[in-house]
């Protein structure tokens, strides 16, 4: 979710590289995460090769913004 916030849309290739994952893991993931609506998927061609795209919806945006909020609250509280 932190990669796909930074970026309007990752390549599946660039998700799974950069959080060093297997492919059969991110897809997991990703399945869990369109099924919520926090993601979504498109599949296209690029140089006649398959592409998969994956970008945050507004609900996967709204949501991971929150759990950054709850994040920020936690610290604040542990730092009193």
């Amino acid at each position: 979710m932190s990669m796909l916030a930074a970026s309007p849309e990752l390549s599946f290739t660039e998700l799974r590289d950069g959080l060093g994952m297997t492919d059969g893991n991110l897809t997991t993931h990703i399945k869990a995460l369109q099924q919520e609506g926090y993601v979504s998927v498109a599949k296209s061609y690029q140089n006649r090769r398959p592409l998969t795209t994956c970008s945050l919806t507004v609900t996967g945006r709204k949501a991971f913004m929150e759990y950054i909020d709850l994040l920020e609250k936690i610290v604040r509280q542990n730092k009193k």
